[in-house]
This record gives C-alpha cells, sequence and structure tokens, in this order.
C-alpha cells in the first residue's frame, strides 16, 4: 500500500490557541491565510489583539484557525470537504469573549455519554424506592429544581434553533447582493461586447472595400479579357497549368531567389544543386508564388516599370526587382527543357496556304533581333556592344519562327557587334534536326548557305522596291 503524504501541522496566530492538529474531535480543523484587502486585513488584526511590530509580523505562513470563526462564516459546500471562508468574513471566537460555545463532543464521545445517562437512569430506579427516607426539605428542594429545569431547557433549544436562522438569513442576504454583481457586471459585458461586434463588422466593411482596390492575380482570373491583357495567355486555365509545370514551391523554396551579391550568371536548376548550396530560408516573402508570377507576367507583357509595379503591389523597387530577375531565371531553366523544335508533320499540318504555294519545303523562318541596353564605362567593351544598324549599344539574339507562326528556336543573346552568319555559328542553330530537302528562309544578311547540313538549302525572297515584307496572308 502507498503511504500517505504527512501534512506538517500548522500554528494558529491568535494568543493561547496552541493547538496544532488538523482534527480535534472528529471534526477537521482548516487554517485560513490573512485576507489582501487591506480594511479587512486590519479587522482581523484587531479580532485577534495582536500589533505588527517587534514580536509579530504577519507573513505568507501566518494563519487563523477555524476554531475563531463562526459557522456563517463559510460559504455552503456541495461535496463538504473544503472549506470556505466568505468575502467579508472576521474571526470573533476568542477565550476571552463571553458566550464562546461549547464544543460539540465526536460520535465516539457522545456514544460514551449516552451509556453512562443509561446507567445513571437505572441507579435513579433503584434509588426511588428510598426517597421516602428523605426529608420533607430535601423533597420540596428536588421537586422546586425538577421544576425549574424544562424552562432551561427551552431556552437552549430556542438558542438552538435561532441561531442557524440567523445564519440562513445573512447568508441569503449576501448571496442576493453577489447576485446583483454579477447581474451589473454582465450589463456591462453584454454592452462591450455588443460594441466589438459593430467595430467588427464596420472592420470588415471597411477591409472588403480595400480588397476591390488592390492589383492582384486573384482579381483578373475571372475575366479571360484581363488575363490576354496582363499575362498574354488567353484564360485563366493556361495561366494556371504553366504556373503548375514551373512549381516554384509553395513558399518559392524551388526558387534561387537573386540577391545583390549573387553572381550575374544564370544559377543550375535546383534539381541538379548540391544540398549545401541552397540557400537557407530567410524572412517570409511580401507575395506568394503566383503573385510573384504574375507581376514578373506584367512586367514582360506590358512593360510596366519596376516603379509602377511597386507601387501596385505595395512593396519597394529593390523587392520587384529582385522578384523579376528572381523568375526570369527560373523561367529560362524550367521552359530550356521543351523540346519547342517541330517535326516536318507538324510543321507541314500548320502551313498557310501562301506558303505551301510559294515555299512548301520551307522549314523556319530566322533572323536576329536587338535590345537596347546601358552603355558600359569599358572602352572595349563598348565598341563590342555599339551597333551600326541600331547606332547604339546593344544585345543581339537569334530568333527562329515556323511558317505558322510559332517560335521554334531562341538564342541567347551576344554583343551587337557581331555578325548574323557568326551568330548562326555560335548560337546551336546548325545542330537542330533537320530533314533532307528542308529550306531555311532568311534575310539577305544571312550568308550562311555554306554553313548549313547537308541537303538543307538556305531560301532568301527577293524584295524589290518599297515592298519590304510579305503580304499578311
Amino acid at each position: 500500500m502507498a503511504k500517505k503524504k504527512r501534512i506538517m501541522p500548522q500554528n494558529c496566530c491568535v494568543p493561547g490557541c496552541t493547538k496544532k492538529v488538523y482534527e480535534e474531535d472528529g471534526i477537521k480543523i482548516s487554517y485560513h491565510k490573512f485576507p489582501e484587502n487591506r480594511d479587512l486585513f486590519m479587522k482581523w488584526i484587531v479580532a485577534i489583539r495582536r500589533d505588527e511590530g517587534k514580536d509579530f509580523k504577519v507573513t505568507e505562513h501566518t494563519r487563523v484557525c477555524s476554531r475563531h470563526f463562526k459557522s456563517s462564516d463559510y460559504l455552503p459546500s456541495l461535496t463538504g470537504r473544503k472549506k470556505s471562508l466568505k468575502s467579508m468574513a472576521v474571526p470573533s471566537l476568542f477565550p476571552w469573549k463571553q458566550g464562546l460555545p461549547i464544543k460539540r463532543k465526536s460520535p465516539r464521545k457522545r456514544t460514551l455519554i449516552l451509556k453512562k445517562t443509561a446507567t445513571k437512569s437505572q441507579e435513579m430506579t433503584i434509588a426511588q424506592a428510598r426517597v421516602d427516607n428523605c426529608s420533607t426539605c430535601d423533597l420540596v428542594t428536588f421537586q422546586e429544581s425538577r421544576a425549574s429545569s424544562p424552562s432551561t431547557l427551552a431556552d437552549s433549544a430556542s438558542t438552538t434553533v435561532e441561531e442557524p436562522a440567523e445564519d440562513l438569513e445573512a447568508l441569503i442576504c449576501e448571496l442576493k447582493l453577489e447576485n446583483e454583481r454579477l447581474v451589473g457586471e454582465i450589463r456591462k459585458i453584454t454592452i462591450s461586447n455588443n460594441n466589438f461586434q459593430s467595430e467588427v463588422e464596420e472592420l470588415k466593411r471597411r477591409n472588403d472595400s480595400l480588397q476591390s482596390r488592390v492589383f492582384c492575380v486573384e482579381k483578373f482570373l475571372p475575366s479571360e479579357k484581363d488575363v490576354a491583357l496582363y499575362t498574354g495567355f488567353p484564360n485563366k486555365n493556361v495561366l494556371e497549368s504553366v504556373f503548375a509545370f514551373l512549381d516554384p514551391g509553395k513558399k518559392g523554396e524551388n526558387i534561387n531567389y537573386w540577391h545583390s551579391d549573387s553572381p550575374c550568371d544564370v544559377p543550375s536548376p535546383p534539381c541538379q544543386r548540391d544540398e549545401e548550396d541552397i540557400p537557407k530560408q530567410g524572412r517570409p516573402h511580401q507575395l506568394s508564388p503566383k503573385e510573384e508570377f504574375f507581376l514578373t507576367l506584367c512586367r514582360l507583357r506590358q512593360g510596366f516599370k519596376e516603379e509602377h509595379l511597386s507601387h501596385l503591389y505595395g512593396v519597394s523597387q529593390t523587392t520587384v526587382s529582385r522578384i523579376i530577375i528572381s523568375w526570369i531565371n527560373f523561367m529560362f531553366l524550367k521552359f530550356s527543357v521543351i523540346p519547342v523544335w517541330p517535326s516536318r508533320a507538324k510543321v507541314d499540318l500548320c502551313m498557310p496556304a501562301d506558303f505551301k504555294d510559294k515555299y512548301p519545303s520551307t522549314r523556319v523562318v530566322i533572323d536576329c533581333t536587338e535590345v537596347r541596353c546601358q552603355m558600359p564605362k569599358s572602352l572595349r567593351l563598348k565598341s563590342e556592344l555599339f551597333s551600326s544598324y541600331k547606332n547604339h549599344t546593344t544585345l543581339k539574339g537569334l530568333i527562329g519562327i515556323s511558317p505558322g507562326g510559332a517560335i521554334t528556336f531562341i538564342s541567347q543573346l551576344y554583343t551587337g557587334h557581331i555578325s548574323d552568319r557568326e551568330i548562326v555559328t555560335r548560337s546551336g542553330f546548325l545542330n537542330l534536326p533537320f530533314n533532307r530537302g528542308d529550306s531555311v528562309m532568311a534575310d539577305k544578311g544571312f550568308t550562311i548557305q555554306d554553313l548549313l547540313p547537308l541537303g538543307v538549302s538556305l531560301n532568301i525572297p527577293p524584295f524589290l522596291g518599297s515592298k519590304g515584307q510579305m503580304s499578311a496572308a
């Protein structure tokens, strides 16, 4: 059997109360701390007739036992185990006061008293026969004492009945006051709750109003016209399919975000990087990956300035620049693995009628495009970037388009001074899988007939006079 935990006895600070027991005559004795309320604290000090000073100091361990409280000082308990004092209870039963009620004996002692009383009654019956030998004076005295005893018993019974009634009335009065206080608090809480609900409804209304003004992807997804305007994709389904293919991660963890101290070279794909090379997650991104993708598409499709995008999304221009550079690199890595070079059969299937009549063997139409760039400080690099065609520093790239209009080849960018022949050689265009009998349509500046694979011809259409390009058909 587990041993019961032994409870150390406590002391009562009332003068003359020196007992250190937790049970007395079968009744559990409880010990109570001094109240924190200063007024009630002083009432206790006055009641026990002890002043704080050199010899006495009230601490958290100072106690007053339950022998000095009336039964009306306790709150009613359903379990009957723990006795709790009322909020304004003050000790009032002390040895120096008159009328201190006699403590009730324990059940065991009361049983012994009843047995003794029964024995005495038997003895009185035996001694009844000897009453005749008593003197007349003794008999009168005995009768008078018996006559006075009923009134004494009645007074005792009356006192015993009146005390519980007074205690019950005091308890009822205190409970009524407590009920009124709680009703008042409930009324105040109800009013505050109604005010808070009104404030919440107003904040919701203002939030909905502000949300309708926010520039975000979810606002434009329901409209195919808006999706095409800002992204170039025909509808929501195509946009979401491309985003799912890119798979930037739930929090953009698959993107190697660019920083000012990052190298200028294009980073390797996440699948080819070691775990040590993957940067640790920094502070949370202000925009979700989907919003970052939409921001980048707006930049590419509409050419919005970074300052304008920073105002639309409520972020800094540096953040916009970092997002665009990171997503451009990320999309390059993902899209570069997609084979965009179509087969001969697909080219013939999508070829316009005008092409089929005049140039049926055309596999691809190539041309170079130039993008203006900032002028560098280095004179050597400036001379390499300078384009006599654009009369400015540029970056030059080779683009291939199928007769149907689909882009089938895009090279990297080179300095604007590079020739068309050299860019065809360095871009990897000649390594594409041509079929025998294919022809490449190009401008007159592409003198690459000797560079093309065996069986592939160069077709340079004759543009005469003011007719600078082919018809739309």
